[in-house]
């Protein structure tokens, strides 16, 4: 965990590889490290053409908001109480929720580098 932290002050992420497959108004969970080791489980959106990165824990009731189809091409969903979050900067949509929490993804030549 501590390698992650300091990797921040280093400007290095982690790379995911094949994002560029990702296509347009789809999400998939990615795990960052070893999840049950205090790793990051993020899902990946593709919304207008670029890719956004959020925590896949819903801020709600720690429910997991999905993969697959965005709702509507743009939103990602938790099922859990079907709460909608912007991907391009993780705000909740028509829910008294807190907001997803968003991480730093740059994608350059098919893949992607993540700070999270």
């Amino acid at each position: 965990m501590l390698g992650r932290f300091f990797a921040l002050f280093r400007g290095r992420g982690m790379i995911i590889k094949g994002t560029g497959k990702l296509p347009e108004g789809e999400a998939r969970k990615v795990d960052i490290g070893d999840v049950v080791a205090g790793g990051t489980q993020v899902v990946l959106c593709r919304v207008g053409g670029k890719l956004y990165a959020l925590d896949a824990v819903c801020p709600h009731e720690q429910g997991r908001i999905a993969p697959g189809p965005l709702l509507e091409g743009k939103f990602a969903m938790c099922p859990l109480h079907n709460y909608k979050f912007d991907p391009t900067n993780g705000a909740s949509v028509n829910a008294r929720c807190r907001s997803a929490r968003t991480y730093r993804i740059v994608e350059k030549d098919g893949d992607a580098e993540i700070w999270a």
